[in-house]
């Protein structure tokens, strides 16, 4: 057995009981405004934005006047088919060519205008980072204050295999301080509320 093993096995054989030490209570801080109002506003600051629904709109058609010359939509969602089933994708090569992936957020966090996904709405996560553009559906129910109360009130958090939190499409401003969108994922993230 190795030192590090060792330590290890030391550490797991050592360990409080959590009946003898419970973890202390999470605090809840921070503004617990959880509105649809201050959730979009966040998600506009980091430069998301709102699908909204024209009249009596189907979902299919936001997104066909949002993305007149997208060709291959792959959707995690019943609410459309898309081109193609994100469960067909088996590897990260699959979703190279997606032009937008529509999936339906867990929840999201009105203070930060961030969606959580796991792999219950992503059967294959790398969808999300490598489509060009990313349609989120979200009720407005599904919404929570802050990180605070997403982590009181969130089952995801402990049952969830793989997470991500989005805010907003992929941005840098690495060179020169320019802010480039999309250099390193999603070029835009739209929320369609449902």
């Amino acid at each position: 057995m190795s030192a590090r093993d060792t330590i290890l096995q030391a550490l797991r054989t050592n360990r409080p009981s959590p009946e003898q030490y419970p973890l202390p209570p999470v605090a809840t801080l921070g503004d617990l405004d959880a509105s649809r109002e201050r959730f979009i506003t966040s998600l506009k600051i980091l430069g998301g934005d709102v699908l909204e629904r024209q009249g009596d709109e189907t979902l299919d058609a936001a997104i066909a006047r949002r993305f007149p010359d997208a060709k291959n939509v792959c959707s995690a969602v019943p609410e459309t088919n898309g081109t193609m089933r994100a469960e067909t994708l088996k590897t990260p090569q699959d979703a190279k060519d997606v032009d937008i992936a529509v999936v339906r957020a867990a929840f999201g966090i009105a203070e930060t205008g961030s969606i959580f996904l796991s792999e219950k709405q992503l059967p294959l996560n790398s969808l999300a980072h490598l489509a060009q553009h990313i349609v989120i559906l979200l009720s407005p129910d599904e919404i929570t204050a802050n990180m605070h109360t997403a982590y009181q009130k969130r089952p995801e958090f402990r049952s969830a295999n793989y997470g991500v939190l989005m805010s907003g499409p992929s941005a840098t401003a690495d060179i020169q301080g320019v802010l480039i969108r999309g250099a390193q994922g999603v070029r835009s993230l739209s929320v369609w509320f449902c």
